[in-house]
């Protein structure tokens, strides 16, 4: 393990200093509201800008949510990434994500579709999933109306973000969709396991997340402890053939740390293609922390660089 990266430890003093309680003290409703007030709001200040960010209504699962489309200026149609947030199913909304959506869409050149999937503990599995399902098949089919170029479409997304986009690409193979061409998986959360080698590690609430946390968010997602073996849950349960390339990126000091090692190791075991990306000296929300954090402008770049190699090619 290697230590704190001087920046990453100067975050980590910086956010020390205005404690909060802890996750599972709070309603969800409360905790939605100090996570909008003391983390959005501060790394959310300054973002670039770009000539277009508007929002559409599209279907959900049974009811209308929202994308923010974010244009950087590219010639219509154009790739697009959609972007499923973080905030273990329960935090987190259009809001949240706003700066690591421009910044992928500068970084990669591309159309980025954040979707507004409802919250969880009012709309637990499947919920969230059904809607991040829905608005991506709609994407697949509509999307043209909004300039996006349906064939030239990723999936990405952050903690539970990335779970519901790991579990979004396993519903389009499911369906024997074709409209996904690539995932970004950002330090997910796959596993659902407290007793991991980095829950064990890392989880004592010292590097921003706590196995307290996680497991939180979990019984606030799921509907009893049998899901934890559902594949839609908890995609590390699922048969992984049959995906698209993948970029995987893990913080080395996360309690989720393992959940994206073992995501690894079964893709290679799948003969699977994916690039595999470990961010030393980084702790879970890095991704937020570009303003701060020089790493962290590297790999937003790198992920840039994914999204244009695998969305350069036109198909006929």
């Amino acid at each position: 393990m290697s230590e704190l990266h001087p920046q990453m430890r100067a975050i980590l003093a910086f956010m020390a200093a205005k404690p909060l309680p802890s996750l599972d003290r709070l309603t969800p409703a409360a905790a939605r509201a100090l996570d909008a007030e003391h983390f959005d709001v501060f790394w959310n200040a300054d973002a670039p800008q770009l000539p277009s960010v508007a929002d559409h209504p599209l279907p959900g699962a049974d009811a209308t949510i929202f994308l923010r489309l974010y244009d950087p200026g590219v010639p219509k149609p154009a790739p697009c990434l959609v972007y499923l947030h973080g905030g273990g199913w329960v935090l987190g909304g259009l809001g949240s994500h706003d700066r690591i959506c421009r910044e992928l869409a500068l970084a990669g050149d591309v159309l980025v579709a954040s979707i507004d999937y409802r919250l969880a503990p009012e709309h637990k599995f499947p919920q969230p999933l059904l809607d991040c399902v829905a608005a991506t098949r709609w994407i697949a089919s509509q999307g043209r109306s909004l300039g996006i170029d349906e064939r030239q479409l990723a999936i990405g997304g952050d903690s539970a973000g990335g779970n519901l986009a790991l579990s979004t690409l396993l519903a389009f193979r499911d369906a024997d969709a074709q409209a996904l061409r690539a995932g970004v998986l950002v330090y997910g959360m796959f596993a659902a396991d407290p007793d991991s080698q980095s829950q064990r590690q890392f989880g004592d609430g010292r590097y921003l997340l706590s196995t307290a946390d996680t497991e939180w968010f979990w019984r606030c997602y799921l509907n009893g402890e049998a899901e934890r073996k559902d594949p839609r849950a908890v995609p590390l349960q699922a048969d992984l053939h049959g995906l698209p390339p993948l970029y995987i990126a893990a913080a080395e000091l996360d309690p989720l740390l393992d959940d994206s090692l073992r995501l690894v190791e079964r893709l290679q075991a799948a003969g699977q293609p994916h690039e595999f990306r470990l961010w030393p000296g980084l702790t879970h929300a890095s991704f937020h922390m570009t303003r701060m954090l020089e790493p962290m402008q590297r790999y937003m770049e790198e992920i840039g660089l994914f999204l244009r190699g695998v969305l350069a090619r036109k198909l006929s």
